[in-house]
């Protein structure tokens, strides 16, 4: 009758190895694992294969969690998870008067074209500094592209002489639509901002800082209409 082996310590480590990466990478990743988890799997088999002790081994196993939760290209590509961007709104560009924006199409959102009493409006800009030469709608434009694309995960999308619209990447990978409009029958410019997903974005903060960087040029809120 062939003798049985009884397991020595380290092949018993190697076997609880074997059964526990799986488990926990499967209950983090539901499809297969990413190559992350499969690189930190074979780390701790090598670990007990050459003698590794069991804390090393054990310090091993409780980061497979955080490894298998890191986003991956085929994760994010997964329909239940979603695209934090999500997809570029129709309706954005001036009204067909040329005149102004779009209102808002959800309470995520701020528009000079609300109504004043809405809790979204926010008040239009002037760019002419008061008792000085006029500056032509063009200067205007090239100071505030100039101060958009400084501002936190700002990427200008389009421009046109009269137009500007940025999409503004924040926390999560979420994306808000930022847009500028100079009004042609005056030195005024209207914006509007809204996030295209549910979260709670600071656009009025946004707004604001924007303001802020172009108030040593004269720009100024012009206050309710």
């Amino acid at each position: 009758v062939p003798s049985l082996e009884m397991p020595t310590s380290s092949s018993r480590w190697l076997l609880l190895a074997a059964a526990a990466v799986p488990a926990v990478s499967g209950f983090f990743t539901p499809s297969l694992p990413s190559a992350a988890v499969r690189s930190q799997s074979a780390s701790l088999s090598l670990c007990m294969s050459e003698g590794g002790d069991r804390r090393g081994f054990l310090a091993g196993l409780l980061t497979l969690p955080l490894v298998a939760a890191a986003p991956s290209e085929a994760s994010a590509q997964l329909p239940f998870l979603g695209d934090p961007k999500g997809e570029r709104p129709s309706g954005l560009g001036p009204r067909a008067d040329g005149r102004y924006l779009n209102l808002c199409d959800s309470e995520n959102c701020v528009s000079t074209s609300e109504d004043v009493y809405s809790k979204r409006y926010l008040p239009p800009w002037a760019y002419n500094p008061e008792g000085e030469k006029k500056k032509s709608p063009a200067t205007a434009k090239a100071e505030l592209l100039a101060v958009v694309k400084e501002q936190p995960g700002a990427k200008i999308i389009k421009e046109t002489d009269t137009y500007i619209y940025a999409e503004f990447e924040r926390e999560l990978g979420l994306v808000d639509d930022v847009e500028f409009l100079f009004n042609p029958n005056g030195e005024t410019v209207e914006y509007r901002s809204a996030a295209r997903k549910k979260k709670k974005s600071d656009h009025r903060g946004r707004i604001r800082a924007i303001r802020l960087a172009l108030a040593p040029k004269g720009w100024k809120s012009v206050g309710y209409r």
